[in-house]
């Protein structure tokens, strides 16, 4: 398989285990985790979003213009997402806490991005 094809799938599986993790009750699990270790997975799901969306955007414009976009689209998801939340599950409520968690780590992965373009190989 191509290298951006297979950029693509994992972008697209990525943002499939995201919405089904975020949009699925899990009250008939015991809670083992920390109070608010989910901002961690929050923060890592949406640095990793960011890094795809930035892979599979790469040769269409400039760097920078790729990393504003996927930003912005990452921050958009994860909003879209909290309020999904709140609409159509029972047990699972939007916080505001997890949306900034979601910016930070995609606020971070455009940081890297752009300080780490040389050595990534992102010269545009």
């Amino acid at each position: 398989m191509h290298k951006k094809n297979l950029l693509l799938l994992a972008l697209f599986l990525w943002v499939i285990c995201i919405t089904t993790l975020s949009l699925t009750s899990f009250n008939s699990f015991p809670k083992i985790a920390p109070v608010n270790s989910d901002k961690y997975v929050h923060f890592v799901f949406y640095f990793i979003l960011t890094l795809l969306l930035v892979l599979n955007a790469l040769n269409k414009t400039t760097l920078r213009k790729v990393v504003v976009f996927s930003f912005l689209a990452t921050v958009f998801y994860g909003i879209i997402i909290e309020i999904l939340q709140g609409v159509l599950t029972e047990d699972r409520k939007p916080e505001l806490a997890d949306v900034l968690s979601n910016t930070i780590g995609s606020f971070l992965a455009s940081i890297f991005i752009l300080l780490n373009r040389k050595r990534l190989n992102f010269i545009k």
